[in-house]
């Protein structure tokens, strides 16, 4: 059984879609694990010391 031709054009719009979604999925993974990359490398990632409000304070 063969689609009318509208549905068959709205069918391969969807197709393509769907493929061009996954590609941008695919890039988007890689440039945020290029991006931790960079930051890891640029030191971005350093332990921040914690705000004078939730450090623990010792006995007197």
């Amino acid at each position: 059984m063969t689609m009318p031709p509208e549905e068959e054009t709205a069918q391969s719009e969807v197709d393509r879609l769907r493929a061009e979604n996954a590609l941008l999925r695919t890039e988007k993974a890689l440039l945020l694990k290029a991006a931790i990359g960079f930051a890891t490398d640029a030191g971005a990632f350093r332990r921040q010391p914690r705000s004078p409000s939730t450090e623990r304070r010792s006995s007197p």
